[in-house]
Parts: C-alpha cells; structure tokens; sequence
C-alpha cells in the first residue's frame, strides 16, 4: 500500500509526531565562535532532517537546535508509526555519531539529541494568515511529543502508550515509566525504545486464529513435507494488502519447526522487507542473517566477531572465503582487498557465499528461506533471490516468497520467472478474502462470541470485506 495523496485542506487525522531537541549546544556556544557554533549545529539539523524525510516524514518546523515532524501527513503510510520511531532511533545514532565527531575536532563534549514520538488524533492543514501560512498540526499528540522530549534523557527515544501499542514487536524497549508532563492533567506512561527488535519474525501473531485458509494451508503443508523429507522447493504466497501473508508464515513457521525431520534439525531463517527498505541493500537478507546469528543488536564489531565464529564452526577453513563476501551483505566494512573489486564482482562473490552458506545448512537438516514483503525489497535483495531459485534443484531448501500483488514490479517478475523456468518445484498460493462465514469466525474469536450488538457486527464484517487484518484493526 503505498503513500497516500497529500491534503491541502484541513483533516482530522491519526498522525505521529516527533519532536527532536539537541543538547549541548549550550556549551558549544560558551567555547567556540558564534559562526562556527551556527556551523555545527546546522551540520547536525541536517543530519536530522535527512533522517526524517528519508523515512518519509515532513519536517514541520526547524526551531533553532531542534526539529517537528509529522509521519501520517500530508502524506499517509500504512506503517507511520513504525517508521516516526525508527526515525527517532537513526536520529539518535546519527547525531551522536556527529557529536562524537564535534568532539574529536573542537574538544567540547556533550553534544547530542533527545527524541519523543506520540501518536493520536490532530488536526492538519494550514496554519497561520496574511503571508504566513504554513502546513501544521493542531492537538494534543503535538503538544505531547514536545513534552516527552523535554523529559527524555540525552541519546533516548521517548514514546507514549498510543504509539507503542502500535510498534510493540518491532522495537527492544525500556521499562514503562509514568511521567508528570508540563500542561497534563494525568500521569503520562511512556517507554524508551531502545533498538530494532530482531529477529524480523518477531512481529509474527499467533494469537488471532487462522481461519478459512485450509486450502492454502493442506498445500502449503506439501511443500513443508517435501522439504522434510530432503527435496527442496518454491512456495510463493500472494495476496493483497492485509489478507493474511505474514500470519500464514507464521502458522508455516510453527508446523516445519515442530514437524518430522529424518534430514537432521529444520531450520527457519526469515527476512522482513519494510516499506521504506528499497533503499537499504540487501535489506530482508540482513535480517535473515542476523537472525541466524542470534544477534539482539546492530553494533558493527560484534556483528563482525560473531559471523566470523559462525562461518568458522559451520565451515572451517573455507569461512576465510565467504566470510567478506556476507559481511558486505551485513553492511559491514570490508577488511580486505574485496572492496577495491568492481562492484558487479563485489555482488556475485555475495550472491555465491549466500548460496554456499545456504547448502551448508541443508546438510545439517532441511532449511526454509522465507522473505516476507518483498514487493518493498531493493532491486539488489530481489537478484540475490533470484540467484538462488536454482538452489532447491540441488539442495533440501524450501524459498517461501510472500508479497502483494503488484504486477508492475520486479517482485513480480521474479514470480513469473520462476513459474516459467521451474514449473516442478514452484508452488503458488494465491490468497483471498475470507468468505462470510470465516470472517464471522475471525470476529467472534477477536471480540468473543455475542459480545457485540448485531448492528455492530454487520457493520464491522461489511467494512472488513473478507479482509482479516482490517477486520482485526
């Protein structure tokens, strides 16, 4: 679903803002020239701002040290809230990476930002009169977030209860706090959100029942049997915005990793696409990774440790080859001479150490490889994807590719190629709405049966139209 039409009017919208204030400002001016107090500041403004739009954010206000945004307007994602708080936590990283750079350089320390998200009813559109008239938001969610910024701690990300009800398992988060906001009336319960949860899976519900889908799922459970039983394949799984990808992988998930393996232990290594990945290389492969390294954080060196621990346990004298070639898909820097190879080379030693890591780990027992929305996927990932159709020819892994139906994009191309070239081993579940009687049963296990007056309900299963997460929403 992509970013809606941007509004000129006045609407009444659920928006989340960020307000970001930097600190240590106060002392830069105190050391160094007013000019190039006004430098740096700007310098880490900037880093602000691109960080914001890049996520898709419209920078509302630029006061002094600090920064407004409104993720949800004038342009709406589906995914708002998820994208203000990684916003929030890029913000954060980058600025303290500048400040450490500030400190390097002028020898004031201190520098630094502090972040609070809030999400909730406002009201956009223009504000002001005469030659001033700018796009605002007016409500209570603004005046929060400002007010959980002025409380945050230096290098923290500060949300309120609304938003992270709705972000809750994409996110590591701090210990709920209640705070006495400056102009609330009651205690405000915040959290400090900490880093990306990892891996991508844990966003996976299992608690809303899967319902209707027993077509889907007696074929889905084919092509799990043949993996167990040592012969690979291609499943994709498509459907529009909602349908119920993403909960299929999940029940998917929980049946192969409790199924009968005479192969050896089964193994799920999943990556999650986000809407605003296509321009992050190798996105869902990143997170594929770490999540076959167990790692809970990004930070660069031990990334680097414990791939180079794994790839040497997995491979023994062999790791030294792979190990560059995954690191580049990892993000990481690049130790040897593979960074001084032409970038095309650079991708095909990837693509290779990809597929030698993946067989590997078929030898071990039967793997799934599952990469969830890939219609937002970089150009990149979706070759290395691509590269590795072949791989189940060969090798007891099962590729489970979820993705909307967009036939205009190279998602979808990669769908038609692999119906075209590998008809035996390509497996298709197109899902559907629900019919009336699953979407009804969907209903009455959300909301619990004769809870709801019958107006209500009729309503509700009319505007979901067989659609289970708006029906669930």
């Amino acid at each position: 679903m992509g970013g809606l039409e941007p509004v000129l009017e006045q609407q009444r919208r659920v928006v989340t803002l960020l307000a970001a204030d930097l600190i240590g400002s106060t002392a830069l001016g105190e050391s160094l020239d007013p000019e190039e107090v006004r430098l740096l500041v700007g310098g880490a403004v900037a880093r602000m701002v691109t960080v914001a739009e890049g996520l898709g954010g419209m920078v509302k206000d630029l006061a002094g040290d600090g920064i407004f945004v409104l993720f949800g307007a004038p342009t709406a994602h589906e995914d708002d809230p998820e994208r203000a708080v990684q916003a929030g936590l890029e913000i954060v990283d980058a600025v303290s990476a500048y400040g450490a750079e500030v400190e390097r350089g002028w020898g004031v320390g201190g520098f630094g930002v502090r972040v609070g998200i809030s999400t909730g009813p406002v009201v956009v559109g223009p504000i002001g009169a005469g030659g001033r008239v700018e796009y605002g938001a007016t409500g209570d969610a603004a005046n929060t977030a400002a007010r959980l910024q002025a409380a945050a701690e230096g290098a923290t990300v500060l949300v309120d209860d609304s938003t992270y009800r709705l972000v809750e398992a994409l996110f590591v988060w701090g210990e709920p706090r209640s705070l006495e906001l400056k102009g609330k009336s009651a205690p405000t319960l915040a959290r400090a959100a900490l880093e990306r949860s990892e891996p991508a899976s844990h966003r996976r519900r299992l608690d809303t029942p899967l319902v209707g889908r027993e077509r889907e799922l007696a074929a889905a459970r084919e092509a799990l049997a043949d993996v167990l039983t040592g012969a690979g394949g291609v499943l994709f799984v498509t459907g529009e915005p909602g349908i119920g990808k993403t909960r299929l992988l999940a029940e998917l998930r929980r049946e192969f990793l409790s199924g009968v393996s005479p192969g050896g232990r089964p193994l799920w290594l999943e990556g999650q696409a986000v809407s605003y990945s296509d321009s992050v290389p190798y996105a869902p492969f990143r997170h594929l990774l770490r999540q076959w390294l167990e790692l809970p954080t990004a930070q660069p060196l031990r990334t680097r440790v414990t791939l180079r621990r794994a790839l040497e346990a997995l491979l023994g004298g062999d790791a030294t080859t792979v190990e560059p070639p995954l690191a580049t898909l990892l993000g990481l820097e690049l130790e040897n001479d593979l960074g001084e190879q032409p970038p095309q080379a650079v991708r095909r030693k990837a693509f290779e150490a990809m597929e030698v890591l993946l067989a590997r780990l078929a030898h071990d027992g039967p793997v799934v490889v599952a990469l969830d929305d890939l219609q937002w996927a970089d150009a990149s990932s979706l070759e290395l994807a691509e590269h590795l159709l072949v791989l189940p020819e060969r090798e007891p892994v099962l590729l489970v590719l979820a993705q909307r139906v967009e036939r205009g994009h190279a998602s979808w191309q990669l769908r038609e190629r692999a119906l075209r070239e590998l008809p035996h081993r390509v497996r298709e579940l197109s899902l559907v709405p629900l019919p009336e009687e699953s979407d009804a049963a969907l209903l009455d296990a959300i909301a619990g049966r004769g809870t709801l007056p019958h107006e209500l309900r009729s309503r509700l299963l009319a505007a979901a139209g067989g659609n289970p997460f708006f029906l669930e929403e």
